[in-house]
């Protein structure tokens, strides 16, 4: 039960502003971590599920239990970053890694898959050379439950979001 409760306040952090998830700037959350972070930490999704934890609606590490957000903040990442970079991890907390475990072995990486494969139309992840709602698609690819398929999408324009997409 606790990991329910700790998904449903992740997707509720969320859901309050969907938008913001993602450099204001447009910067690429992504490449900043992977040119900043990788190198000790690994890979940002991965690194999120095994040291972080939503508890109480606040994200926090094993080690920085209290104060975050401030660590964050005087361990390389700039000012404007610190707010993105959370939501981001938050994200990436609260989210089964449903690309990896179905996707990757075909398409790599979902940062590089939404770059180079999909762009936002009206909020929504489409294929870029098709122009398909991703949703739609995957009801006939990737052999995913029905009810995995909104939860991979919105990933995907989270994802898209976090890159820098607009």
């Amino acid at each position: 039960m606790p990991a329910v409760a700790s998904l449903l306040v992740g997707l509720a952090l969320l859901s309050i502003a969907p938008s913001a998830v993602g450099a204001q700037d447009g910067r690429d959350l992504h490449d900043y971590w992977d040119g900043r972070c990788r190198e000790c930490h690994g890979d940002a999704g991965d690194f999120a599920r095994r040291t972080l934890a939503v508890d109480r609606g606040r994200l926090v590490g094993k080690h920085h239990r209290d104060d975050l957000e401030g660590f964050l903040a005087n361990h390389y990442l700039t000012d404007e970053l610190v707010a993105p970079v959370m939501q981001m991890l938050t994200a990436q907390v609260t989210t089964r890694p449903l690309f990896k475990q179905h996707c990757a072995g075909c398409h790599g990486a979902a940062t590089e898959f939404a770059r180079e494969s999909l762009v936002l139309r009206g909020g929504m992840a489409v294929g870029r050379k098709s122009g398909r709602a991703v949703a739609e698609y995957l009801r006939a690819h990737g052999g995913l439950a029905p009810d995995d398929i909104p939860v991979m999408a919105a990933t995907l324009e989270r994802v898209l979001r976090e890159t820098g997409a607009r």
